[in-house]
């Protein structure tokens, strides 16, 4: 069985992820809930702190009052979950813009917090 989930590529993300953090809204049936997005692709995102949604639910993200993305639950573990989107992202959608800016700046904090890191253990 497992070969044949493995074969199926039910483990395998297809595109490449960005990490990011990301306070956004979730829209579902009329309820709305605060939600992180942790990672993203063109073609769905990985969100924290979700609850009461199920896999096939449709969603709506707000990352900004401007930006909104429509997907439908892929997965749900407790308070993750994996969005689809209904249409990939492309590389000038403004959403996408936005989530490349965001994994960008967390980035460069990595990069500014383990230099500080290094920095002061060089200095012991």
């Amino acid at each position: 069985m497992e070969a044949n989930i493995l074969s199926r590529n039910y483990l395998r993300r297809r595109d490449e992820r960005q990490r990011v953090m990301v306070s956004a809204s979730l829209e579902c049936r009329g309820a709305t809930q605060k939600v992180r997005v942790v990672d993203f692709s063109a073609t769905g995102v990985r969100l924290d702190g979700i609850k009461g949604l199920a896999t096939g639910d449709p969603v709506q993200i707000l990352l900004t009052p401007e930006l909104i993305v429509e997907g439908q639950i892929a997965w749900s573990v407790w308070h993750k979950a994996g969005v689809k989107f209904l249409k990939p992202l492309t590389a000038d959608d403004p959403a996408h813009l936005f989530l490349l800016d965001q994994a960008r700046v967390m980035e460069r904090a990595r990069t500014l917090a383990l230099a500080s890191l290094a920095k002061d253990r060089g200095g012991n």
